[in-house]
């Protein structure tokens, strides 16, 4: 009789050891699934480009190539400044935080500048890239999408076009950039543009 009391004992302890890791093992899993799925998902939900064309066009009476949809007000815009460089514009209000810097990728390269609110009628923040800075190759020669990051805002992914190195090419020469036309579509295809002269 004193030996069937502890084995019954010890019988109802080992059911209860063996009946608790079974129920912790399925929760633990289906958490960490539900975790990993959405972390996943966003980042294919940007990777295409804006909708819209580039355009020769001109803004404070500055010859500019500007992307956005026709009829619009630019997304994004590229000008020349006075010493051979670049002014890139992200034109509108920037939604969440924009920060004080813009970041630009292009493929695997990766590059951040620091930006100033353009005055002007409409809100744009500006970064400039100066004469023989590397960047100015990397635009010029892009056939990748251009990634523009900005603080904690959803990016801005521009499509590649010739017109791009066109336009960066004409900065740097004072003559072609005051021969510009005003306001000649330069499209993703700049061919045409020049060939209606």
């Amino acid at each position: 009789m004193r030996l069937i009391l502890p084995l019954a004992a010890l019988a109802v302890l080992a059911g209860c050891a063996d009946s608790e890791p079974p129920e912790a093992v399925p929760t633990d899993d289906g958490g960490a699934y539900n975790v990993v799925t959405p972390v996943k998902a966003p980042i294919t939900d940007d990777a295409e480009p804006a909708i819209g064309q580039w355009i020769q066009s001109m803004q404070d009476e500055q010859p500019v190539l500007q992307f956005g949809p026709a009829n619009t007000e630019p997304l994004f815009s590229i000008g020349c400044d006075a010493r051979g460089g670049i002014l890139l514009n992200r034109h509108g209000t920037i939604a969440g935080n924009a920060g004080e810097m813009m970041t630009i990728t292009i493929g695997s390269e990766t590059r951040s500048l620091a930006v100033n609110a353009a005055q002007g009628p409409l809100p744009k923040l500006r970064a400039s890239v100066p004469a023989q800075d590397e960047m100015l190759g990397q635009l010029t020669q892009a056939q990748q999408p251009i990634r523009i990051s900005m603080g904690d805002g959803p990016p801005l992914v521009l499509p590649a076009s010739p017109a791009i190195g066109e336009f960066i090419q004409s900065c740097g020469n004072p003559r072609s950039r005051a021969a510009a036309p005003a306001a000649a579509p330069a499209d993703n295809n700049a061919a045409p543009a020049n060939s209606t002269q």
